[in-house]
């Protein structure tokens, strides 16, 4: 009677098994991070998005404190005239009511809004409502720290003049002697995401054809 022959075979099921447990590990391993990337993705762009809104609130606050109206009782409306920039100050770093106020640059030399500090220790730049009352609430000033979807700092900005070649209108030209010469106001904004990393920065530029009311017109 022959000997009963064994399969030499024995074991590679297991072998299988734990070539398909690597497999399973690896897919599982790459698809969790996909899914971060995908996540931390989408947590970048909100966190741009609410940083671009604020950088948007601030050129919209500046635009009431240059062209008005304004009611509150720290308006400067009157520093802002067409033909009368002597308020603005070298280097934005006036204060008080100059605070944000940029004196034109010097021909041939970068803008100052290239090179001036917009963050908050500089001093140079303006928070928004400072000059109108209005409110922007933010994780720093709701709670001292960051807070939900709040960006993590107020927006700020800075208005800097910048001198006119000819007249708002495409058909109204300008003199070019210094008699009559005349400024536009280029205001410069950034906005914060919920991290202090996220910024955004806008710019608008803004005429004033004539003095506020109550204010001196300059001949």
């Amino acid at each position: 009677m022959s000997p009963r022959c064994r399969s030499p075979q024995r074991g590679f099921s297991l072998i299988v098994v734990l070539l398909i447990l690597v497999v399973a590990t690896v897919l599982g391993v790459g698809a969790a991070q996909v899914s971060l990337v995908n996540e931390r993705s989408a947590r970048n762009d909100r966190d741009t998005e609410v940083a671009f809104q604020a950088a948007e609130a601030a050129l919209i606050d500046a635009e009431t404190d240059v062209l008005g109206p304004n009611d509150d009782t720290r308006q400067r409306l009157c520093l802002f005239n067409r033909q009368d920039v002597t308020g603005f100050v070298d280097g934005c770093g006036g204060a008080g009511k100059q605070q944000g106020l940029c004196a034109p640059a010097e021909p041939g030399t970068d803008p100052v809004w290239m090179s001036v500090d917009l963050s908050t220790d500089s001093g140079r730049s303006v928070a928004y409502g400072t000059f109108t009352g209005q409110t922007y609430f933010s994780g720093d000033a709701a709670t001292g720290m960051r807070a939900g979807a709040l960006p993590a700092r107020a927006p700020r900005y800075i208005v800097e003049a910048v001198r006119s070649r000819g007249g708002w209108q495409a058909n109204a030209l300008q003199s070019a002697s210094a008699k009559d010469a005349s400024y536009l106001f280029r205001v410069t904004a950034i906005g914060y995401g919920m991290r202090d990393e996220t910024q955004v920065v806008l710019q608008t530029n803004l005429y004033k054809p004539a003095a506020s009311p109550g204010c001196l017109p300059q001949d």
